[in-house]
C-alpha cells in the first residue's frame, strides 16, 4: 500500500470519528433540552399527586379550616376556608369520624384527607369553600405545557351532614392564584368537570371525578370546588343514613382525596369512569347509591321489611354500613317470630348483564347478591328452610329511579340492589 493512500485513509478515519462524536453530542444535547423543557415548564408526566398526607413540619390538625397546614402552598382562596381531617384529631376534625360524618381515607394507610362546601341555598349561597393547589417541582412553581393533554382525577365522598347533593364539582386551572370576596370563584374558562357532570350523592366510599384537560400553557394552579352560581347548579335533597350521628346541615359537603394531574399522549391513557354500556373496558363506575330508610309507627312488620334495600358497587357484593344495618334489622324480626319466612330478591344493572355473557365474574350478579344476603341470615341462626332467593337480573326497574332527574350512571347504581319480602 502506497504512503499517499495510507495518509488518505487516516484522514477519512479522523473525519468519521469527529462526525460520530458530534452526532452523539447533538443527540445528548437535544435529549437534555427536551427533558428540561422551556424555562418554568414541566415535561414530567406526573404534574400533581396530592394525597393530602404531607403536613408542614411539626403541625397537627386540631380544628376545622386547617387546609393551610398542608405543605407545598395549598390554601383556600375564599374567606370560608376548606377543612383538613386527620386520624387521631378528635371528633371534630378526625378520621374516620368528624363533625360532618364518617369516611376512611381513599389512600391505603392514609391518615389525612380534605373537605369543602360545594353548595348552600338561599342567603348562604356564597359560603362555599375551595382548595387551591400549586404545581410544584422541587421548590419551584411550574406550569402546564401548551397544547399537551392532562388526565385530571380526584375522589369525592358526600358527608352525612349534607342535606343536599349537587353537580358542578370541577377543577379550575389558572396562571395566578384565584381569590374572591363574594365567596364564589368565577371560572369562565379553563374548567373541567367529571363525565356527564352528574350529581355526586354517595355517602360511603369514594366517587371518581375524571376528565381530560388541554393546557393553554401558563397554568400554575388547580382549584377544586363548584364554580357555578346556584341558579346553574343541579341539586337534590338527600337524607342521612340512620347510622349517622352528625347533625344535618343545609349544605352539600364533600370529602376529597387523591388529586392527580398527569400528562398523557392519548385519550385512552386517561382511565376515567366509563358510563357507556361498552363491554370492552376494564374501568367501571364506582358509584354506590345510598338512601335513608324511613320507618313509621303505622307500618306493619311486612312493610318495614319491604322498606329495607341493599345497594352495591358495580360487579360487587360487598355490604355498606347501611346494608349491614338493614340485614341486622331483618334478622331481628325473623328471630322474634319463627313462623315468618323471607324472600330475597337480587337485581343487577344492564352493563353487568352484558358483561356476564362473556365474563364469569359478572355472571348473574342478582343471584350473587341475593345469596350473599342469605349467607348473612344463615350465619345469624336463621334456618335455611325459611329463606328463598331469586334473581331478577336487570328486568325490573328500581322504585328509586327518577327518570327525568337521574343520569344513566345513577340509574344503574339504583338498579344494583337486593329487596326483601316478609311472609
Amino acid at each position: 500500500m502506497s504512503k499517499h493512500l495510507l495518509i488518505q485513509l487516516k484522514i477519512m478515519k479522523f473525519n468519521l470519528s469527529i462526525t460520530l462524536t458530534l452526532l452523539v453530542f447533538i443527540g445528548s444535547h437535544v435529549a437534555l433540552s427536551q427533558k428540561r423543557g422551556k424555562k418554568g415548564k414541566s415535561t414530567s408526566s406526573d404534574m400533581l399527586n396530592m394525597t393530602f398526607e404531607r403536613l408542614q413540619e411539626d403541625e397537627e390538625v386540631s380544628e376545622l379550616g386547617s387546609i393551610t397546614l398542608l405543605d407545598n402552598g395549598v390554601f383556600s382562596p375564599t374567606e370560608n376556608a376548606a377543612d383538613l381531617f386527620q386520624k387521631g384529631a378528635g371528633s371534630v376534625a378526625g378520621i374516620p369520624n368528624n363533625a360532618f360524618g364518617s369516611e376512611e381515607s381513599d389512600v391505603d394507610g392514609g391518615k389525612l384527607y380534605a373537605g369543602f362546601v360545594a353548595y348552600r341555598p338561599g342567603r348562604e349561597s356564597s359560603l362555599r369553600s375551595y382548595i387551591t393547589i400549586p404545581f410544584i417541582k422541587g421548590k419551584n412553581n411550574v406550569s402546564l405545557s401548551k397544547g399537551l393533554k392532562y388526565c385530571v382525577q380526584f375522589k369525592v365522598s358526600l358527608a352525612e351532614s349534607s342535606k343536599y347533593a349537587c353537580n358542578n364539582i370541577g377543577a379550575y386551572f389558572t396562571k395566578e392564584a384565584p381569590s374572591s370576596k363574594s365567596g364564589i370563584i368565577n371560572a369562565p374558562e379553563n374548567l373541567i368537570r367529571g363525565k356527564n357532570n352528574r350529581i355526586h350523592q354517595g355517602f360511603f366510599g369514594w366517587d371518581q371525578v375524571c376528565e381530560i384537560y388541554t393546557a393553554k400553557g401558563d397554568e400554575k394552579f388547580i382549584t377544586i370546588g363548584n364554580f357555578d352560581k346556584n341558579d346553574n347548579t343541579r341539586w337534590i335533597p338527600v337524607k342521612k343514613p340512620k347510622t349517622a350521628e352528625v347533625e344535618t346541615l343545609k349544605h352539600s359537603y364533600y370529602y376529597i382525596d387523591n388529586v392527580t394531574v398527569k400528562q398523557i399522549d392519548s385519550d385512552e391513557d386517561c382511565k376515567c369512569v366509563v358510563n357507556s354500556q361498552s363491554a370492552n373496558t376494564e374501568e367501571y363506575s364506582t358509584l354506590i347509591y345510598t338512601k335513608a330508610i324511613h320507618i313509621e309507627e303505622s307500618m306493619t312488620t311486612a312493610e318495614r321489611v319491604d322498606a329495607q334495600e341493599l345497594f352495591f358497587g358495580f360487579g360487587k357484593k360487598d355490604l355498606t354500613p347501611n346494608s349491614k344495618e338493614s340485614l341486622k334489622y331483618i334478622a331481628g324480626i325473623l328471630k322474634s317470630d319463627p313462623a315468618t319466612s323471607i324472600e330475597i330478591h337480587g337485581h343487577s344493572d344492564s352493563q353487568e348483564e352484558s358483561l356476564g355473557a362473556t365474563k364469569e365474574e359478572f355472571s348473574d350478579m342478582g343471584m350473587v347478591r341475593a345469596n350473599y344476603a342469605k349467607r348473612y341470615f344463615l350465619a345469624n341462626g336463621i334456618d335455611e328452610s325459611r329463606i328463598t332467593v331469586k334473581s331478577h337480573r336487570d328486568t325490573e326497574i328500581s322504585r328509586e329511579i327518577a327518570p327525568s332527574v337521574d343520569d344513566e350512571e345513577l340509574k344503574a347504581a339504583k338498579s344494583r340492589r337486593v329487596e326483601f319480602k316478609l311472609n
